[in-house]
């Protein structure tokens, strides 16, 4: 919803700026229209210069070459009417111009048009000097107004600003809230789709086409989680009852291969065969067992009995329960406990916790059978406690350990496979972090992080 707030806010600021600017652009184009057309209107002062350079001489009207450049270049003809109504001189005097005058001809083009064409007049002692322009070429037109509403223009020019802007503000916030409305029930339905629930939109509106997708999205979408739900339980029905299935015959071939191992009658060699056969059943029945608890995992299936965990007591408690299990002469395992890691606490599940540390250990165990040294490390900071197990053994092969590095990627069991499978997905549903690498003097590291949770 916050994003959603940004967009509308967003939007309501681009559509203000945007009438803004069009405001300013206007102002500034009427701005630029007036200084343009004051060339126009200040003909006033031309025409009563004009007049003054056209003077009477031994009877005859004469002007200077200056004046006529002047009317030549900026009008198109000139004339001065005596008062008796008569034309007593003119320059480039069209041929639709009437000669003669009378009163209320005068008073008809004195401020306005001549025949069409726009004049400018200037009244003299003796008689009435005109310029003429060209057809077509000023507009001319009368406007009155009360001299309180002239007197007040500087006013209402800004306020009228004003309220345009704000008006245009107004109608920006309107369309943004319109945008809004048809924007929010799609917002909400992809936050549906992102939690994997169906969603139907109405297809109606500006944007009809994007919800129709988006449904359309959602469909498949659905689909594909009905099919991938259907193949997860299959396969984890499958690997349930194969482990229960299994567990039976195979705990029967276990006890026979014993008593034939201890079977005093039988040859040694023949004996030595059972143990392999109890060995091998063994780790038959451990592999079964992994492959369940990782399937149970993987799809949140494993019930989890939380409680607060003291991880030094774990560490230790692994470790003597491998040294005292038999471990052999060319294994040894050290265990190191700063002194901030001694009541360093976390809340989780021990007996999947200890399962992820012994999956560790018995790594290295498995995969270096000339032996290592095996250390265990417990350390914390501010924020997180950190549990390591390392050895000096033979370290991950790079295929393997490219392997381990990819969140979601699937270890081969044939390399270091489905015990580090399983410490990656307990690390996980406890909110941590697990990270693979081999050390440069040989041998490898596993680094897991937990949340703390101190006593």
């Amino acid at each position: 919803m916050k994003s959603m707030m940004k967009i509308l806010a967003r939007y309501v600021l681009s559509a203000a700026g945007i009438a803004l600017i069009l405001l300013t652009v206007n102002f500034g184009a009427m701005i630029a229209w007036i200084i343009q057309s004051k060339n126009v209107v200040q003909h006033t002062g031309d025409v009563a210069q004009l007049s003054d350079e056209l003077t009477l001489q031994n009877g005859t009207y004469a002007i200077s070459e200056t004046a006529l450049i002047t009317i030549d270049n900026e009008y198109q003809w000139a004339m001065l009417i005596g008062n008796n109504g008569t034309v007593l001189w003119s320059f480039h005097l069209p041929a639709d111009v009437p000669l003669h005058y009378t009163l209320s001809d005068v008073a008809g083009f004195s401020h306005w048009y001549l025949n069409d064409y726009p004049v400018h007049v200037w009244r003299r002692t003796d008689s009435l000097f005109v310029l003429g322009s060209e057809k077509g070429s000023i507009f001319k037109h009368g406007i009155e107004a009360p001299q309180s509403a002239m007197d007040n223009v500087l006013v209402w020019i800004p306020a009228t600003l004003i309220l345009n802007g704000m008006v245009a503000v107004l109608l920006a916030l309107l369309f943004s809230l319109r945008f809004f409305r048809s924007l929010k029930p799609l917002a909400k339905g992809i936050e549906d789709m992102a939690e994997n629930h169906p969603v139907t939109l109405s297809t109606n509106g500006i944007l009809g086409p994007l919800a129709s997708e988006i449904n359309q999205t959602s469909e498949k979408l659905v689909r594909q989680e009905a099919a991938l739900k259907t193949r997860d339980n299959a396969r984890t029905t499958w690997i349930a009852g194969v482990s229960h299935d299994i567990r039976t015959p195979l705990s029967m071939v276990m006890g026979y291969a014993s008593q034939l191992e201890n079977d005093p009658e039988l040859a040694p060699a023949k004996r030595k065969q059972a143990q392999i056969i109890r060995s091998q059943s063994e780790r038959i029945k451990a592999l079964v067992n992994d492959l369940n608890l990782a399937s149970k995992l993987e799809y949140h299936m494993q019930p989890l009995q939380k409680d607060t965990v003291l991880l030094a007591a774990l560490l230790r408690g692994v470790a003597a329960d491998f040294i005292n299990g038999g471990l052999p002469d060319m294994f040894s395992i050290e265990v190191e406990i700063s002194r901030e890691g001694q009541n360093t606490a976390v809340e989780g599940d021990e007996k999947l916790l200890k399962r992820a540390v012994s999956n560790l250990i018995g790594n290295s165990i498995k995969h270096n059978p000339e032996g290592c040294a095996i250390k265990a490390v417990l350390s914390k900071n501010e924020s997180v406690c950190t549990l390591s197990v390392s050895d000096n053994g033979v370290g991950f092969r790079p295929d393997v350990l490219k392997s381990l590095k990819l969140p979601h990627a699937l270890i081969k069991l044939q390399a270091h496979g489905l015990g580090l499978t399983i410490v990656r997905q307990i690390v996980k549903i406890h909110s941590g972090t697990v990270a693979f690498h081999n050390l440069p003097q040989g041998g490898c590291e596993t680094i897991l992080s937990f949340p703390l949770h101190c006593v």
